[in-house]
């Protein structure tokens, strides 16, 4: 691949790839660049064939569009040598297309080795290398495929209207860079042969054959049946609907901005009655933004969120809820925040999205590791037997596809242990168990993509997903503090 790089002409490659790919870039980010002309942008390339296609058609077009290109390239370290070694690639192309060049590699210190992590990570690097270089923009490299995989990942986790929106072509932020997807029009399969016509060698990643990763069973698996089974061009469906999200979204924004303005103008306290008048769907963007507007407040769970919602609009004048390192409370007439006393030294967990087969390392310390087991004979009696301390570790029998939050405790909180009649509140357990408050505030809270609750360390795994006599795959996870490791 190294001498391929080397012998290639990757400006006259590229030229040839702009011409080949008839229908360009994607007009409404065409349109933003060419009305900030003279602006730098910053291209993020992972060396795959979608980012190293979207890197070849802005260099082409870079007069056109009046930009001065910055090639990014995050080092995940997730493969070793082989992840050097795209590193390297990206490098070599930006040369010969004359072209800045900034990389990073995940440092050794950094312990959440998570696929969100990567991504937040990958992402606060794009954005540092912005800032030095004066970028407005940040091209990333989605294509239309990805469209119906976002879309089906979210639908799982009870996403909105803007999640569903998602990826869109332009994501502008009042205080970041914005989001440009320039190849968001593009399927996949098309860019790979335009790149293979035009004799362009791009990095494979091995990982994305794992269908134990969520994604990529949706990929590989789920939507071909899909396909199959309604004989419908799904991931043309998936775009127009993404499209039509889309338009829904900014003008229920814009209505809820108009509503609810004191949400979006940082204000520290809601009128509760003009809540209360308010169209759930205007309440709930709005809450949410002036939720997030907190910097304490990280994510709110969607059930959290059903829950803050109907107490707003309950009859009940006096409310209290605990969210990361603060409470939400209300009366009759207002609704604000308060910090939690202590609760930068309280030691309470951060959530954070784990796909299975996945380790995380807590932000409390504790390492959370999961794995897809089969089970043989003897470790099947040993489960269904009790031989499984809950305490560090159980086994789940849940689908492949399924990806799991892990957060901290929330008010009102519920569920099913293994062998329960019915369901209780996750604070009577710990009541009942005498768990210490500090100690419930570090204590991780399992959940599925639909926010049921599947494990609680030291208490049984959910009923829900409770293991078989039948059960040949299994979801292990284990908890532990790393003094123990």
């Amino acid at each position: 691949m190294s001498k391929r790089v080397q012998s290639l002409n990757w400006p006259d490659a590229a030229r040839a790839l702009n011409a080949r790919i008839h229908v360009g870039i994607e007009p409404s980010v065409l349109a933003y660049l060419q009305a900030l002309p003279q602006q730098e942008l910053v291209v993020a390339c992972s060396g795959g064939a979608d980012s190293l296609a979207m890197l070849c058609l802005l260099w082409a077009q870079r007069g056109e569009l009046g930009c001065r290109i910055t090639v990014a390239h995050y080092n995940h370290r997730w493969r070793a040598e082989a992840s050097e070694q795209d590193a390297e690639f990206v490098r070599k192309v930006a040369a010969a297309l004359d072209l800045p060049f900034c990389s990073e590699s995940r440092p050794d210190d950094e312990a959440a080795f998570t696929e969100t992590t990567a991504r937040e990570l990958r992402l606060r690097f794009l954005r540092q290398v912005a800032r030095q270089t004066g970028a407005s923009c940040i091209a990333l490299g989605h294509q239309k495929d990805d469209i119906l995989e976002t879309q089906l990942m979210r639908l799982a986790r009870g996403a909105g209207a803007d999640g569903l929106a998602a990826p869109r072509p332009v994501h502008d932020f009042s205080d970041e860079p914005a989001h440009l997807r320039p190849i968001l029009h593009l399927r996949a399969g098309d860019l790979r042969m335009a790149l293979n016509l035009c004799g362009i060698p791009w990095c494979e990643d091995r990982s994305n054959e794992d269908v134990r990763i969520a994604r990529n069973a949706l990929r590989i698996k789920v939507i071909p049946e899909l396909i199959e089974a309604t004989g419908r061009n799904a991931p043309e469906g998936a775009a127009r609907s993404r499209r039509l999200l889309e338009e829904d979204a900014d003008a229920l924004d814009a209505l809820a901005r108009e509503r609810l303005s004191d949400a979006y103008e940082g204000a520290s306290a809601l009128d509760r009655a003009l809540c209360r008048s308010t169209h759930m769907a205007l309440l709930r963007r709005a809450v949410s933004h002036w939720l997030h507007n907190d910097e304490g407040i990280q994510t709110v769970s969607a059930q959290l969120m059903d829950q803050l919602l109907e107490a707003i609009r309950s009859r009940q004048d006096q409310h209290r809820f605990s969210i990361a390192s603060c409470f939400i409370l209300m009366d009759a007439q207002r609704i604000w925040l308060e910090p939690a006393k202590d609760a930068v030294d309280s030691g309470r967990l951060e959530a954070c999205v784990v796909e299975p087969g996945e380790t995380a390392l807590l932000s409390t310390g504790a390492l959370f590791e999961t794995e897809w087991v089969e089970l043989n004979a003897p470790l099947r009696a040993r489960i269904l037997g009790g031989g499984i301390d809950p305490a560090d570790e159980v086994y789940l029998d849940l689908e492949p596809v399924e990806s799991l939050t892990v957060r901290p405790w929330e008010a009102g909180d519920r569920y099913r242990p293994l062998g329960a009649p019915g369901s209780r509140k996750l604070q009577d357990c710990f009541t009942d168990r005498r768990v210490p408050q500090r100690e419930r505030l570090s204590l991780p809270v399992v959940t599925a993509a639909s926010g049921s609750i599947l494990w609680v360390p030291g208490f049984p795994p959910a009923e829900t997903c409770k293991i078989h006599p039948g059960t040949q795959l299994a979801l292990r996870l284990t908890y532990r503090m790393r003094d123990s490791l």
